[in-house]
């Protein structure tokens, strides 16, 4: 998925509603002669003795981690303040998107939002958010497809004989994900239903742990996600496919899960930001511009794809827009799959 992509409509959702509602009035305000509170507080922010908090709802060295850290410093530079990242993991993600819809909604603190908390989740049980009413989205910051691997040693050279064993009489193949509501057991999941599979789900509480028994043949395989790359260019684990519509510019020679057998595959792994839902629209806007700039830095942009990520940016709209569709569609996927929170 690209931004090009990424419809510039408004969705169903709210996302992006409030943001453009306030702009509206902003403009209004200036055409009477006044300057909006809203616009006058972007006019100071960020102050100098305050840092703005990336929260981020993992703990340090992952992926989210990893994004946080690259983007922090240049985006302190073009807002003209400092940016820090701030660690609060927990129930894969969960306790951070709880703790960030509560913050005050003056830009001081933002988050980086994964698909599990946004898309997947409020699908699974009640949660004590709901990411269209508490949170506005700012931009979309990279995309990246999950990596199909399993380990050297096994059988699985390709997705065909993958496929050709989970579909053997009295067959019982085992897969492994960081937890239930994860991106990784999304992505098995849709496999099972457009291959007519029935991969067994075996949840993992870490990264760590999980490609550890992958490339010991505990659990034969994975969706991964690219942070798996060093493992796969040792030798480790062998990549089979991977899960985007199309071929990942940081994975050209591998194929998607389509054009591996799987009609129909598509599902790309995200990150993006959000600040709490009454956030002033003129610091909305402040915000989105300097992620833009910043995620067109060619050394971010070296910096991330060296972890299998591909930075891009988005409106605020398009960005709402993308979290809705994804929500919609994996709600779908959970229903038919009948995926049950544990």
């Amino acid at each position: 998925m690209t931004v090009a992509s990424i419809t510039p409509t408004f969705s169903v959702s709210g996302f992006g509603r409030r943001p453009l509602l306030a702009a509206g009035a902003a403009c209004i305000g200036a055409a009477l002669g006044l300057l909006p509170a809203g616009a006058a507080h972007a006019q100071d922010w960020p102050g100098a003795d305050k840092p703005v908090r990336i929260v981020v709802g993992f703990p340090a060295g992952g992926g989210a981690d990893a994004l946080a850290r690259a983007v922090s410093v240049p985006l302190g530079k073009a807002l003209g303040g400092n940016v820090i990242v701030e660690n609060r993991p927990g129930a894969g993600g969960l306790l951070a998107t709880e703790y960030v819809a509560k913050q005050p909604a003056d830009g001081y603190t933002v988050y980086l939002a994964t698909p599990g908390s946004f898309t997947i989740w409020p699908t699974l049980r009640k949660l004590n958010y709901e990411p269209a009413k508490d949170f506005a989205p700012v931009s979309l910051m990279v995309t990246m497809p999950n990596l199909l691997v399993t380990g050297a040693r096994t059988p699985y050279t390709s997705v065909a004989t993958l496929l050709a064993a989970a579909k053997a009489p009295d067959a019982r193949i085992d897969y492994a994900s960081g937890g239930v509501g994860t991106i990784g057991q999304i992505a098995a999941e849709q496999l099972n239903v457009l291959a007519g599979l029935h991969l067994t789900h075996v949840p993992y509480k870490g990264t760590a742990p999980l490609l550890t028994d992958v490339i010991g043949g505990v659990v034969p395989v994975t969706f991964s996600d690219p942070s798996a790359k060093a493992l796969i260019d040792s030798g480790k684990l062998r990549l089979l496919a991977q899960t985007g519509a199309k071929r990942s510019r940081l994975f050209p020679e591998t194929p998607t899960m389509a054009e591996a057998g799987v009609p129909g595959f598509d599902l790309s792994n995200w990150y993006g930001m959000v600040v709490p839902a009454s956030t002033p629209a003129a610091i909305v806007n402040k915000l989105n511009a300097a992620l833009v700039t910043v995620m067109a830095l060619p050394e971010v942009r070296n910096q991330l794809a060296g972890a299998g990520m591909e930075a891009v940016s988005s409106t605020p709209a398009s960005f709402g827009t993308h979290i809705a569709k994804e929500r919609a569609k994996w709600a779908a996927l959970i229903a038919k799959a009948n995926i049950r929170a544990e």
